[in-house]
Parts: C-alpha cells; sequence; structure tokens
C-alpha cells in the first residue's frame, strides 16, 4: 500500500494517476463533522438545480420486467461517455446526492442517466422488487442496453454508498470492458456486515430509524407483486438486519442476511477489478467504517485509486471553498485525466 498524506486534508492510496491535481479539502465550521457533512444535502439541498427536462427511458431485466431511468443530454453535445448514477439505500433518481451528481456531470457536458433500482422510485411499478447491493446481474444488463443505444461516447459507472457495492462486485466480475471508460465509488460499503453492526450503534439510532422506515415504505409499494409472507417479514422487521434477513434475502433465494452479506459484498471482488476506478471515502463516515479500507492492501499497480478524506461524512464533502462537493470535483478531475491518456 503506498499512502501520500499531507496537510491538504485526505490521504491516497493506490494507483497513482498521472496529473491528477486533487483539490485540498477544508471543511467551514458551519457543516464541519460526520453528521452535518452527511445531512447537509437533505438540509439545504444540492448546490447545482438540475432541470426539469429528461428522457424517461427503460430497461429490461433477467425476468422480463423492466427498470426506469432519466436520461438527461446536455444543451451542447461534447460527445463525452454517459454517466450511470446507481443510488443507495432508501434512495431513487430524486436522492439529493443523485440530483447533485446529475447536476455536476450535466453542466460539464457529459449525459447522465439517473437509474432507479429494482421497486425504487418510478421502477416500482415496471419492477419485481426488492435490489440488493449484490444484484450486479440487473446493473450488466442495463450496462448492455445502454452501450447499445450509444447514450454517449462510451459509460462511466458512478455508485454511491449501496449503489457502490453493486458497482463494485459487478465491475470485479465483468474484468475489462471497453465500454466502461472509467469508475467512480463515494462512501461505498466494502463490507455489507460490518456497515449493519455499524448503523445499528447507538450513536446512528436516528439514522437507522429512518432508513428502516424508508426500506419499509419501499417495499409496502411492492403489494400484489411479491408475496404477502414476505410483506410481513418487512413490516414486522425491527432493525435493517431483520429487513434484510427476513425480506431481501430471502426474496432472492438466499437463507438470510448472513448469506447475503457474505456472498455479495465488494471486498470479495475488488481486487479482480481491470477498469480505472477511483474510491472516496472519509474518516469519520458514520455509516460504513474506514477499517475495512485500511485494512485492505491497494496496490500501485492495480486499477484502483483510493482517496480517504479526513471529514466528509456519507456522501457529504462539503467544503468551505466551493459550493459543489469536493468528492464531485475530484471525480471530474480523474475522470480528465484517465479519458485523456486514452486518447
Amino acid at each position: 500500500m503506498v499512502s501520500t498524506k499531507s496537510k491538504r486534508g485526505y490521504q491516497y492510496f493506490g494507483r497513482p494517476v498521472p496529473g491528477l491535481e486533487i483539490p485540498d479539502f477544508r471543511t467551514g465550521l458551519k457543516w464541519r463533522g460526520a453528521d452535518l457533512q452527511t445531512l447537509r444535502n437533505t438540509i439545504r439541498g444540492p448546490a447545482l438545480p438540475l432541470g426539469p427536462d429528461f428522457e424517461r427511458v427503460s430497461f429490461k431485466t433477467g425476468d422480463g420486467l423492466g427498470l426506469k431511468a432519466a436520461l438527461h443530454r446536455p444543451v451542447t453535445p461534447a460527445g463525452l461517455p454517459v454517466v450511470i448514477l446507481i443510488h443507495g439505500l432508501a434512495g431513487c433518481e430524486e436522492s439529493p446526492n443523485i440530483v447533485s451528481a446529475a447536476a455536476w456531470f450535466l453542466s460539464l457536458g457529459y449525459p447522465v442517466l439517473r437509474l432507479n433500482l429494482r421497486g425504487a422510485g418510478p421502477s416500482a411499478d415496471s419492477s419485481r422488487g426488492p435490489y440488493h447491493g449484490g444484484l450486479s446481474d440487473d446493473l450488466a444488463r442495463v450496462v448492455d442496453q445502454v452501450a447499445a443505444r450509444e447514450y454517449g461516447a462510451g459509460i462511466i459507472l458512478y455508485g454511491i454508498s449501496l449503489g457502490g457495492n453493486m458497482m463494485l462486485k459487478y465491475l470485479g466480475e465483468r474484468g475489462a470492458d471497453e465500454r466502461i471508460r472509467v469508475a467512480i465509488g463515494v462512501s461505498a460499503p466494502l463490507d455489507l456486515k460490518s456497515v449493519q453492526v455499524r448503523i445499528m450503534e447507538r450513536r446512528n439510532r436516528l439514522y437507522h430509524n429512518y432508513l428502516l422506515l424508508g426500506m419499509k415504505n419501499y417495499a409496502g409499494q411492492m403489494a400484489g407483486r411479491i408475496s404477502a409472507s414476505l410483506l410481513a417479514g418487512a413490516k414486522a422487521a425491527k432493525s435493517l438486519f431483520d429487513f434484510d434477513d427476513k425480506f431481501t434475502a430471502p426474496a432472492h433465494g438466499m437463507t438470510g442476511a448472513e448469506e447475503y452479506y457474505r456472498l455479495h459484498s465488494a471486498r470479495n471482488f475488488v481486487g479482480d477489478i481491470k477498469i480505472p476506478t477511483l474510491l472516496v471515502h472519509a474518516r469519520n463516515d458514520p455509516w460504513i467504517p474506514v477499517e475495512d479500507y485500511l485494512a485492505r492492501d491497494w496496490p500501485v499497480a492495480g486499477a484502483v485509486s483510493l482517496v480517504i478524506a479526513d471529514d466528509g461524512g456519507h456522501v457529504g464533502f462539503h467544503a468551505k471553498d466551493h459550493k459543489v462537493p469536493w468528492h464531485e470535483r475530484l471525480a471530474a478531475h480523474y475522470l480528465d485525466c484517465v479519458q485523456a491518456r486514452m486518447t
């Protein structure tokens, strides 16, 4: 493992990227600390507006049903890859962090696709849920269809939180794929079990209860499209672990949450990634332990570059010197550098 530690507010591990200039990360007093960083977009909304114009598109999944997404095309096409945004737990295309990333990349000239996973947002009426963090087959089918439709000059994958776990699993399974130019994961879990342990800690009780309520509401939208016994299990769940144990896992033929976490955690797949990938995480992420990242070796000869910020919370990274979140600006710099070497 190689680490570049400085007073710039972050550490860098893994594959060096020539020409990459990582902006300093400094937080202001107003939004400093794990919880304020995590909640800022929910409280204030994204920094950049996302216009109302988009095209509703659909993708077939392996069961013959489909997922829905919002496709945004830049006003002035620049011949750039399309960015597929993959949301996290209890999220959808309207999640503040998804809207924030969409507005930023669209402003840079990228086509953007806000994907709704099974049972989420507009996909609730067209798919058979639930989704889970390892449902990489759905992502594979979306990638295949996006590539065939040529929404952009190649594909960029951008996974947030649990969507990052799905993305990393997909990348590790797929290996090299010339259609995917770059991948970016923000606050992605590596070990699904350790995330559940962390989120159920006393200090995270409000987060846990909010997410559990969101997941129960999400499950309730599937009435009539999934068995009554599974829905009863979701309704009775006292924790997110119970929810996965009684609903998510059995809905996909698994014995329970332990099997789900063991089989589908990204840690099992990141070592096989061949596509240039940037991971951004915060030391003080209240949901996902930074120890899961620090315990791994991130070889310079690998495909993954890892940046761990001193502050930033969970998908926060709000700096005092710029309205656009630091991780989104970092992602843009990374994309520029990696793609420049491909041309």
